[in-house]
């Protein structure tokens, strides 16, 4: 059986997202090396385990796997020129299909390997270990794939040949985004009817109209906590220009999802832009008049 134990493992991107899954993993008491333009999310890690690296050729001459979590496409194109020979890519960033297709080619090119393996979750998520990831590329290489991933995911797809990989991402980013939404229209509608926050969420977790982002996100509306370190609005609005853009290259119309899009702008524009994505519902107790009790 494979083990992550005959890997040199390293992380290119220790931005908000990829910070927490090098922190779930080193936490393990597993060697990690890191390369990214800011130090910023990583001045408490423990050194013992985390080495930071001060330049990306640094990190491949110390690696033979590299997970990428990359904000945008020019730095995983940038990556995909300098991959070395050999070297393995767990590409977990969302990007566009077209811009991991490019990434691969030079990838390949180079005579090394990638697979598209987008991760779904937010920081809280990663640092538990508890993210899920959609795997997508060759058989042997997700083989491989599967045993660094387990390192920081709870669940782990495989959705067949590279690219199926962040299409599924995307789609699933609709329902999350819907998700959240629906879930405020909910409590504003039931709060401005006189029920309390608290009894709308316990009454509707854990049935059938419930969902894993109502339970979550819904308690941190009950609770008006918008400053988690979950997900803001920079993430979600990034990928709406993804998504949108691989529903008009498919011809598929999605109305609802641009619907619910409408309050992130507005929350952006109210200045949330900073606070966990709940807090669309402060949007919606504005524009319908209502203030909470006490």
């Amino acid at each position: 059986m494979n083990s992550y134990k005959k890997y040199k493992i390293g992380i290119v991107g220790v931005g908000v997202l990829g910070s927490a899954i090098a922190k779930c993993i080193i936490n393990q008491k597993i060697t990690l090396y890191g390369f990214d333009i800011s130090k910023k999310f990583i001045k408490n890690f423990d050194k013992n385990y985390f080495k930071f690296c001060s330049s990306l050729d640094e990190l491949f001459k110390k690696t033979d796997i590299v997970i990428s979590c990359l904000p945008n496409e020019q730095s995983l194109l940038e990556i995909s020129y300098k991959t070395p020979p050999k070297t393995f890519i767990l590409e977990t960033s969302t990007l566009p299909l077209e811009c991991k297709t490019t990434a691969r080619k030079n990838i390949l090119k180079n005579g090394a390997n990638i697979v598209d393996c987008p991760v779904s979750g937010n920081r809280l998520a990663a640092l538990e270990g508890q993210l899920s990831s959609y795997l997508s590329g060759t058989k042997k290489d997700k083989k491989i794939a599967n045993v660094i991933l387990n390192l920081f995911c709870k669940k782990i797809t495989d959705v067949g040949p590279f690219g199926n990989g962040i299409v599924m991402k995307l789609i699933g980013n609709i329902l999350n985004l819907v998700h959240n939404a629906v879930t405020a229209e909910v409590m504003i509608l039931g709060m401005k009817s006189g029920l309390s926050p608290n009894i709308i969420h316990k009454a509707i977790c854990g049935t059938f109209s419930s969902s894993s982002v109502f339970e979550n996100r819904g308690k941190l509306m009950v609770n008006e906590d918008y400053s988690k370190e979950g997900m803001n609005f920079s993430v979600p609005l990034k990928d709406s220009a993804y998504i949108t853009n691989l529903s008009r290259e498919k011809s598929v119309g999605i109305p609802i999802y641009q619907v619910a899009l409408q309050y992130y702008y507005s929350a952006v524009a109210h200045g949330l832009k900073d606070n966990d994505a709940s807090s669309i519902l402060k949007i919606m107790e504005k524009n319908s008049n209502f203030k909470r009790p006490g």
